[in-house]
This record gives C-alpha cells, structure tokens and sequence, in this order.
C-alpha cells in the first residue's frame, strides 16, 4: 500500500494547485495514530518547516500554520487503520521468521 501526504491550495486566479509527499511505509502506522488522535482530541495542528544544513545544523522556519483535521469518511478511515495495522503484523510475521533463521 502506498501513502501520500497531499497539500492543496488555491492562486488568485482560482486555478488549483497541489503537491504530493510520499510516506514511507514504515511511518505509516505512526502517521495514522497521528491523524487518528487529531480527530479525536478535535485540537488544532502546527504545520511548520525545519531546515538543516549540511553541517546537521537546524533552523526553525519562519512559515508556521495552524488547522484542525476533519474527517470524510469515518468507516474508510477505520479500514484504512485496520489494513496499516494488519501489514505491520504480516511484516513483523515476516521479519521473526527471518531472523529465526
């Protein structure tokens, strides 16, 4: 299964714009609990950028925005939970198997 964060927006000339980011797998079962708790707590979110240098220094962005998730389909996201945490399973199954090897 993939995952993809997608941010949308909107130009002044009503002409839409978007950009898609993928998530790797194994952050997938992290960033639903994240979304997950969001819905449930009904608190905003911080969206803000850290940039790091090449020297590994880190420096806080200027840019900084709060909103609050809401949810469209409250049965596709509890499936779509389900099926994150049923390929965690199959791939801890899998890695144990290996490892006992």
């Amino acid at each position: 299964m993939k995952l993809r964060l997608i941010l949308k927006t909107v130009t002044k000339k009503n002409k839409e714009l978007s950009i898609k980011f993928k998530i790797a797998p194994s952050k997938h079962l992290g960033f639903i609990n994240f979304i997950n708790l969001a819905l449930n707590q009904d608190l905003p979110v911080t969206l803000s950028f850290e940039k790091i240098g090449k020297s590994g220094a880190k420096e806080e962005s200027k840019i900084v925005g709060t909103f609050k998730f809401t949810g469209k389909d409250t049965l596709a996201l509890s499936e779509l939970n389900n099926e994150i945490q049923e390929d965690e399973r199959k791939r801890k199954k899998q890695h144990q198997k290996r490892s006992q090897k």
